[in-house]
């Protein structure tokens, strides 16, 4: 059962990657620059048939939450700061400040980490700004961190997207884990780059 559920989850995690191929093996070049909303599509209707996901679900601890939330909103101002993003043009940009997240935080934290937590121990093993860290969550960021390699080549660049992904994986997954529910890490994940976004912006005019 563990292997099945990791084996689910990483097939997920490079669903986009799948998606892509599909397209370039079936030379579907005019539909391929759209491959990216057939992917959040797919992944949208693919929801329903997982019955443990914290997608529709209201947030629960909310309350509880919120100091670690108000920090973390203040950290994602910091770092995104170091975060190396740039995408160049408005499709590239809109996709990146909200697609992206969303549809990224419906499938680690919505779909992935609950299937995750059917098979494998959840027991604490960490605590981070008092959120409690489980094996589940681990893995979660992990896979999150990995699948940046589908968007991006090997290089020291795409090596620090990992990094930012493995840590923002590991808080938004804990913050998952609590409230049951994908809202606050999807508006921290936006935050986040939207955030990148304008700093990125803003380098590119003081250089200039």
């Amino acid at each position: 059962m563990m292997f099945l559920s990791l084996g689910l989850s990483f097939i997920l995690s490079f669903s986009y990657k799948i998606m892509e191929i599909l397209f370039r093996t079936f030379q579907s070049h005019k539909l391929g620059q759209y491959s990216l909303y057939f992917w959040a599509v797919g992944i949208l209707i693919a929801v329903p048939f997982f019955t443990e996901n914290n997608v529709y679900s209201p947030p629960v601890n909310i309350f509880a939450i919120m100091p670690v939330f108000a920090i973390l909103l203040v950290g994602n101002y910091i770092f995104s700061r170091y975060s190396g993003y740039h995408p160049i043009g408005r499709y590239n940009i809109i996709n990146f400040a909200i697609t992206y997240p969303i549809i990224e935080e419906v499938l680690f934290r919505g779909l992935i980490l609950p299937i995750l937590k059917q098979s494998v121990h959840s027991a604490e093993i960490m605590e981070v700004m008092f959120l409690p860290v489980t094996i589940p969550v681990v893995i979660s960021a992990l896979l999150f961190a990995i699948s940046h390699l589908q968007y991006y080549k090997l290089s020291s660049q795409s090596i620090r997207y990992m990094m930012f992904a493995f840590i923002g994986g590991i808080f938004f997954g804990a913050i998952t884990d609590v409230t049951h529910s994908i809202l606050l890490s999807c508006l921290l994940h936006i935050e986040f780059n939207v955030l990148s976004i304008y700093f990125a912006k803003r380098s590119s005019i003081n250089r200039a």
